[in-house]
């Protein structure tokens, strides 16, 4: 059976030490990303928003999914371009980064215990230092604890040995459950086993999924449509270069529309 690993070193806070943990974990803890009143907010609109679109909750996985917040919520770009995580995707990545795609989820209580659903959510990029193709932040926005669902994750030394076999991922790397304060987050490579560890509970548990990518790299999904404010009308160069890379769907749906021809 692998190691359930102790979560009991303190998180590092200066950026040379969260780069040097992230290469030996594939991951790195960055508490206290929000004040409790920051979200409280958050979750008041995801609150609203559940109440007033429930159409938009469900994306490809789940009703209590939703990939596109971006559309009628501009808070979330505060998570996105959040001023404590870009510099260190950046210096991870090596060189310039863009978004990919954002997912809010609402994990409702569970009657029993669920394996944890190990996996990658995309190949390792052989060819990058650290094997990064596609990081992923998960902000927590309600506490989590060992009696609430939790995210799960097997470390791996960025610049080690890829294992294949999510078996013997597991056996050589072990497993850490993550547990933090709501406004804590946890940065990882997409591509390191992981997985959402489901336990038998009466308390629910929100968490806002956000990807970046190397602007010309593929692009990750087809699930986040990008809004025209961001990656053609906003003021700052920075920004809607950081948005412009279009994945298929928004550029479907903005032909479609008549905001934008790109010969799809």
């Amino acid at each position: 059976m692998p190691q359930i690993l102790e979560q009991t070193v303190p998180a590092p806070t200066k950026l040379d030490d969260q780069i040097a943990f992230f290469k030996a974990n594939s991951y790195v803890i960055l508490p206290d990303l929000f004040s409790p009143a920051e979200v409280a907010e958050l979750n008041a609109v995801i609150d609203q928003d559940r109440k007033t679109n429930p159409f938009m909750w469900y994306c490809t996985t789940s009703r209590d999914y939703n990939c596109n917040l971006l559309l009628n919520q501009p808070i979330f770009e505060t998570m996105i371009r959040h001023p404590r995580i870009l510099p260190l995707v950046e210096q991870l990545m090596g060189g310039p980064i863009c978004f990919e795609e954002l997912a809010v989820r609402h994990k409702s209580a569970e009657i029993e215990d669920r394996p944890t659903d190990w996996h990658r959510d995309r190949d390792y990029w052989r060819e990058h230092p650290l094997h990064l193709d596609y990081p992923q932040v998960i902000y927590y926005l309600t506490d989590v604890d060992e009696t609430t669902h939790c995210f799960s994750i097997s470390p791996e030394a960025a610049e080690g040995e890829i294992l294949n076999d999510k078996t013997k991922h597991l056996e050589r790397g072990g497993i850490l459950n993550f547990y933090g304060k709501a406004g804590t987050a946890i940065l990882f490579n997409a591509a390191t086993v992981h997985g959402v560890t489901s336990r038998k509970t009466n308390k629910i548990r929100r968490t806002v999924q956000i990807y970046y990518g190397h602007p010309n790299r593929p692009s990750l999904s087809e699930v986040s449509l990008i809004p025209p404010r961001l990656w053609r009308d906003h003021t700052d160069p920075e920004i809607r270069r950081f948005y412009g890379k279009l994945n298929r769907y928004t550029k479907v749906m903005t032909q479609g529309l008549g905001i934008a021809d790109f010969g799809v």
